[in-house]
């Protein structure tokens, strides 16, 4: 049998429902800031545990602290929920809860965040879903101190899910720090090798687009988050990490063209949780593998069911020589 023009096909679909819920890598994650100042970024997942399963009026909690350098501003603040196996009864439903920003004493209730999804994508029992909330902090994280990020379930019609954990970013200006170029991609994708999927269908691919001087760059950080991965099999993790990698090749003869002529990057089994911790955050350098434009990173499940939720890539750029270095 001729296998090549299924795949064409299977590759067809994909590109023509790239909104469709599956195991595959059909849900993108996307740049939501691209911007460039002098500063720095830190993502933490603070105290996050998982929660097991929230009914109606229970609540869950994660703390951090904010310690940005002395001198500096935050300029964004985001944080992210991360959620599944939302259900009433044996439906997958989207879940319903408030979230609220704690500092001080104050409660403050966080206006609906922007939710992304996605299930297995076929008829069968426990197809429930799962997701990533996004709330913009920016304004209520303003300076260092002590931080929690509260959930309550709203539902009263019986609705459950659980939480894996919740992530603050903070992208922070410091006029002393080097010149920063970042972008900030996010989503949920989720992928499982298996029921038919194979690893290089269940890839998500996500670009940072633009141009850049890799010459012009003197160092460069990679940031990925994956609930799950490593975990839900229980066996171990089985997924791999690319960085400007294409994630099929030739066995053996493709390693070795890639070795000698290509410029990304892979790793191996990058992400690994727990029953306590299910929430898997990266952070690779990654300024040997730059290219002139359009970087890009994949996150390949190899059998172990994960979701593909954060993708940020951080580039410190070389400042130019002042009048006086130069002898003018």
């Amino acid at each position: 049998m001729n296998l090549k023009p299924v795949a064409i096909l299977l590759n067809l679909l994909l590109l023509t429902f790239p909104a469709s819920a599956s195991y595959a890598g059909d849900k993108p994650l996307q740049t939501i800031i691209h911007d460039e100042n002098h500063g720095g970024l830190d993502f933490s997942l603070g105290d996050s545990k998982y929660s097991g399963e929230l009914a109606y009026n229970k609540s869950y909690m994660v703390n951090f602290s904010v310690n940005p350098p002395s001198g500096s501003s935050i300029k964004v603040a985001k944080a992210y929920v991360y959620w599944v196996w939302s259900k009433k009864d044996l439906e997958g439903i989207y879940p319903q809860f408030n979230a609220s920003i704690i500092s001080s004493g104050n409660i403050e209730s966080l206006p609906e965040g922007h939710m992304y999804t996605d299930t297995k994508g076929f008829v069968s029992r426990y197809d429930y879903f799962s997701g990533m909330n996004a709330y913009d902090l920016s304004g209520k994280i303003s300076k260092p101190g002590n931080y929690s990020i509260s959930l309550m379930n709203t539902d009263k019609n019986g609705s459950t899910f659980c939480v894996q954990g919740i992530g603050l970013l903070l992208a922070y200006e410091d006029p002393k720090s080097p010149t920063i170029e970042y972008w900030i991609n996010e989503g949920c994708d989720m992928l499982y090798a298996d029921y038919g999927i194979t690893p290089e269908v269940a890839t998500m691919t996500t670009y940072f687009k633009g141009d850049i001087n890799p010459d012009n760059i003197t160092d460069a950080q990679l940031i990925t988050v994956s609930p799950s991965g490593g975990y839900s099999s229980g066996r171990e993790a089985r997924n791999k990490l690319f960085f400007n990698e294409e994630t099929s090749s030739l066995p053996v003869l493709g390693d070795i063209i890639q070795l000698l002529f290509g410029s990304g990057k892979s790793w191996e089994n990058v992400y690994q949780t727990n029953d306590t911790v299910q929430v898997a955050l990266d952070e690779k350098p990654v300024g040997d593998y730059l290219v002139p434009t359009e970087n890009f990173v994949s996150i390949q499940d190899e059998g172990d069911y994960l979701l593909a939720t954060n993708a940020i890539l951080v580039l410190n750029l070389e400042e130019p020589e002042s009048s006086e270095k130069r002898g003018i």
